[in-house]
């Protein structure tokens, strides 16, 4: 059975269709990246207009990307089926050795591609989770700090026309959480 599996060899035609595949699902991860590195920027200058305008072109895109990973994933557990070759969904070099060695160097090299793009992906992510969580921790100071303020001594922070003065930390929140 070992030799019947390594006589099997995977067809040329099958490699292009996978590599093409794999460069779609890179490009659809290399647009999350760029906004990703747009949505940490927009945080730190707390560009709330700007950071909802990213957070609808990751809900358009996401799917895109995760639709192209699903038809890849699927792709090569349907040519490892024929193959008779086990494809667990997170192993993308479960084919290399059952292709020429042309196609092999070429499929190694998209998927290193592949897998730098979703790690810099997850790392910014993971940048931006911590980032999010400094600006919550912020707003919930200095919204304590306006209670405080408006508990202890309203005057300090409205006038008696009921807007803002520029004493205290009156007007501390606008739009910036």
């Amino acid at each position: 059975m070992q030799t019947l599996n390594q006589a099997k060899r995977l067809e040329t035609g099958d490699c292009r269709l996978l590599a093409t595949m794999l460069d779609v699902e890179t490009i659809n991860y290399k647009r999350l990246l760029r906004l990703a590195w747009r949505q940490n920027s927009y945080m730190k200058r707390q560009d709330v207009d700007r950071l909802e305008a990213n957070a609808a072109d990751w809900s358009r895109y996401l799917p895109e990307a995760d639709k192209a990973r699903v038809s890849r994933e699927r792709f090569m557990t349907s040519l490892g089926a024929q193959l008779g070759i086990p494809v667990p969904p997170g192993n993308m070099e479960a084919l290399l050795g059952v292709a020429s060695d042309a196609d092999r160097q070429d499929l190694a090299g998209r998927i290193r591609r592949l897998r730098k793009v979703t790690t810099e992906l997850a790392r910014q992510n993971e940048l931006n989770r911590g980032l999010a969580e400094f600006c919550i921790d912020l707003a919930r100071e200095e919204a304590e700090i306006f209670k405080r303020c408006v508990l202890d001594d309203p005057k300090a922070c409205y006038g008696e026309n009921a807007l803002t003065t520029n004493r205290g930390p009156g007007g501390v929140i606008v739009r910036q959480a």
